[in-house]
């Protein structure tokens, strides 16, 4: 909801300019976006003096187009952060609710017809469901209701009685909540233990932006694997609020490689903002300078996607953030950057990578993102889902054989 001067404001306009029902939601629309970015109120990108010769709702059409070819300009550009400061968040108050009656497994987000992003045929399991980090660009608030953790109380026994199709290779935990936020307070990781112990060729993925790590005192099978959400300090400080630190976040995971666990990155989402470059650059750098090539099982790269949903949420909630402040641009059914855009920040990030990772290392993939982008960034492609699944769950299957094999050693 607009404040009330931005209310009495867009009502006189309404009533000197008539403007359609369209019209109406795209300043409403400006408004929201324009108070989160704190680059508001809306009154200063608005020139009533110009199109003075139009008249009644032609001048109201010609208002309007002025006003988003402002705002588009803005959104074209990268993001400056450097005058953004965003009012400290307090952690969302949250409760616990055992639930026993859930779905639990699912299938990952790409879109289902076609082949309009390369899928890797990601089966997804909601062990919890919320999150109480507060990133702004979050897609799981809008799936779930505010201030409520959903765990599945019965979830050992559920996991037991569970028999895996024959194509469930590889399933993600992170896609509902924060895979180790919770560690094992709600038995979790003994759950996904017995999964993993049954079925020894799946790879359970954990998925985190926390740097918890009393977890690593459990004896987990080889084939959970832990990966860090990785991004910039500068988005991670502006737009994912109560998360871990960047150096946090590789001290946790440095901690795991060292007892042993296979694990991997995903730098997600990449944010196109002032000195992006400089600071994707340095993330990669931290990444090759802690870790061997042969420790980590993968490496992601995507960005900002959004449903329809997602937007209208992130809008509702009037939140401090510039994370909407860029091109939106439809893509297979979502919202996104334009490909060349994307193509610039993947084929950048990927070469910052020393020779000997790109040869050696993890098994590096775009998540859910357009298969156009793949030659440009990596210098190859997959023909389709098939061939990329088929070369993913390889070079998983291999490097956690690989991890295994070193563990056993060193007892």
């Amino acid at each position: 909801t607009l404040p009330q001067s931005e209310q009495t404001y867009l009502q006189s306009l309404q009533e000197k300019y008539s403007f359609s029902f369209q019209e109406q939601r795209q300043i409403v629309e400006t408004a929201s976006d324009l108070l989160q970015w704190k680059m508001g109120p809306i009154e200063r990108w608005i020139d009533e003096g110009k199109e003075k010769k139009a008249q009644g709702k032609k001048r109201g059409k010609a208002l309007v187009g002025n006003l988003l070819r402002k705002v588009n300009e803005e959104r074209r550009r990268p993001t400056d952060y450097a005058d953004f400061f965003p009012s400290e968040r307090l952690p969302d108050k949250v409760r616990s609710v055992i639930v026993h009656t859930q779905k639990i497994m699912g299938r990952c987000p790409c879109p289902v017809e076609g082949e309009k992003t390369r899928c890797c045929n990601l089966k997804t399991l909601d062990a919890v469901q919320q999150c109480s980090f507060g990133c702004s660009y979050c897609s799981i608030q809008s799936f779930y209701n505010k201030g409520e953790i959903k765990v599945v109380g019965n979830l050992k026994e559920r996991l037991e009685e569970m028999d895996l199709d024959d194509d469930t290779w590889h399933i993600g935990t992170g896609q509902s909540s924060d895979s180790l936020l919770w560690g094992n307070d709600f038995g979790t990781l003994d759950a996904l233990s017995t999964l993993a112990q049954r079925y020894p060729q799946t790879i359970i993925e954990l998925k985190t932006k926390s740097h918890r790590t009393d977890w690593l005192a459990m004896d987990l099978p080889s084939n959970i694997v832990a990966t860090w959400s990785l991004n910039a300090p500068t988005i991670i400080g502006k737009e994912e609020h109560h998360t871990a630190s960047l150096e946090q976040r590789i001290a946790a995971a440095r901690k795991a490689a060292d007892k042993g666990i296979p694990l991997g990155f995903h730098l997600h989402p990449m944010v196109w903002f002032k000195g992006w470059e400089k600071e994707y650059e340095q993330v990669i750098n931290v990444v090759t300078d802690t870790f061997k090539p042969e420790e980590l099982v993968m490496f992601s790269l995507g960005t900002l996607t959004f449903t329809k949903a997602v937007l209208r949420t992130l809008r509702s909630q009037g939140r401090e953030s510039r994370i909407l402040d860029m091109e939106l641009t439809e893509a297979a059914g979502k919202y996104s950057y334009p490909l060349e855009t994307k193509r610039r920040m993947f084929s950048h990030a990927y070469s910052c990578f020393p020779q000997q990772w790109k040869q050696t290392g993890p098994f590096f993939y775009l998540c859910m993102e357009d298969p156009c982008l793949w030659e440009p960034t990596f210098g190859y492609s997959y023909t389709n889902d098939r061939a990329f699944e088929t070369a993913m769950k390889e070079a998983y299957q291999q490097r956690v054989a690989l991890v295994d094999e070193k563990r056993h050693l060193s007892i």
